[in-house]
């Protein structure tokens, strides 16, 4: 990660709120001295930003919560590095769907009060291109809406980043809702449908496209807030998913670490919270009524992206493909060609770990074990 990628950016938490840091130091702290002026950071943030907040809750309160949301919002899920973010970025382009942006992400709580000075700082300090691939990144561009949940509710995934000595921990309350008492899911779940709401307020539109991975876990909970819910499953081949794995967690903990990272610790954790994750959708998946799910393997849509969106649309019957398909067609749309990945390789022993461990998606997503066949590229566009 280059220096500028990584001091230009403010930490995720500088939108959040008094309560919910006292809260994730309370269960999740302290934070290291390295950090320190990251906390400076954040709570300048917190304090400096909390009247606009009172005001946009009193001024836009009201109608964001008459705001109509489509019955059907569209759901991208998957385990991290399975491709979400290019899907993402592909369908964003299609002008049905609302998003949230970076923008709508980094001040959840007050971007239609203080819009025209996030704008600029957000130009100023955002790199062109996203930290972990080639993808294009700006104030307007698709963000996955987790980092926005991240600063409304301690049940988001990203404290994880941020308190990676409770990785584990947070993974199982926040993904997995292991012990989530009935009052905090009815919390979140009001969270989630206000920015929702909110989002589609802002931009005009009221059908949600939505990119999170953690919401794999959340499949149950999304119906009950949506049951005609679409969802599009992105799945990659376990050995470039694990591959990926050491060089997502470097770039994340740059990034947002309050506590000094065991990237070791945080991979071996990730050995052990896959089969759990993948497991419990298998079994929740079932849930999804016909015609509300489609399977997209990423080396699939890397390879045919247009063809693969087509067959997306059709599967979830979704509207008007050709507007979407005349935007990625056109001259000057996504060149895919041109974004970067870097190769990454598994050694024998990592190799049979893999197999050991995660053996049961190879089957269940249709993977061979033999990793001749697959490692030729661990790391592509858009891959988390």
């Amino acid at each position: 990660m280059s220096e500028q990628k990584k001091s230009r950016l403010p930490h995720y938490l500088f939108g959040s709120t008094p309560s919910l840091w006292r809260g994730l130091r309370r269960r999740y702290g302290p934070v290291d001295s390295p950090y320190r002026s990251r906390v400076a950071q954040i709570q300048l943030g917190i304090w400096s930003l909390a009247p606009e907040r009172g005001w946009e809750s009193w001024r836009f309160g009201r109608a964001i919560e008459q705001t109509e949301l489509h019955p059907a919002p569209v759901f991208i899920i998957g385990y991290w590095q399975s491709g979400h973010s290019l899907m993402h970025y592909l369908m964003a382009s299609d002008p049905q769907f609302a998003t949230t942006s970076l923008l709508h992400c980094a001040l959840p709580s007050c971007w239609a009060t203080v819009e025209p000075l996030a704008r600029w700082v957000l130009r100023r300090r955002s790199s062109k291109t996203r930290v972990v691939d080639s993808l294009p990144m700006s104030t307007d561009g698709p963000q996955g809406d987790e980092l926005a949940m991240a600063n409304l509710t301690e049940l988001s995934i990203y404290h994880g980043y941020s308190f990676p000595r409770s990785y584990e921990a947070i993974f199982r309350r926040a993904v997995l809702l292991e012990g989530v008492s009935a009052d905090e899911l009815h919390e979140w779940k009001r969270c989630y449908r206000r920015l929702l709401q909110k989002v589609a307020w802002h931009t005009g539109r009221s059908r949600l496209l939505s990119r999170n991975a953690a919401h794999t876990g959340r499949v149950r909970q999304l119906l009950e807030l949506f049951p005609n819910a679409k969802f599009i499953h992105l799945h990659r081949n376990p050995y470039r998913v694990f591959a990926a794995q050491e060089p997502k967690w470097r770039s994340l903990c740059e990034l947002w670490a309050l506590q000094t990272p065991n990237i070791d610790q945080l991979v071996a954790d990730t050995i052990g919270l896959y089969p759990v994750l993948m497991k419990q959708f298998f079994g929740e998946r079932t849930l999804i009524p016909e015609g509300q799910l489609a399977d997209v393997r990423y080396e699939e849509l890397l390879a045919n992206p247009v063809s693969t969106l087509r067959r997306v649309y059709a599967e979830l019957d979704l509207p008007e493909f050709e507007r979407l398909e005349e935007r990625l067609t056109a001259p000057g749309g996504t060149q895919l060609g041109q974004l970067a990945g870097h190769d990454v390789t598994l050694t024998s022993e990592q190799q049979e770990l893999v197999r050991r461990e995660w053996g049961f998606a190879f089957e269940a997503l249709g993977y061979s074990l033999d990793p001749t066949q697959t490692m030729e590229l661990a790391s592509t566009p858009g891959d988390d």
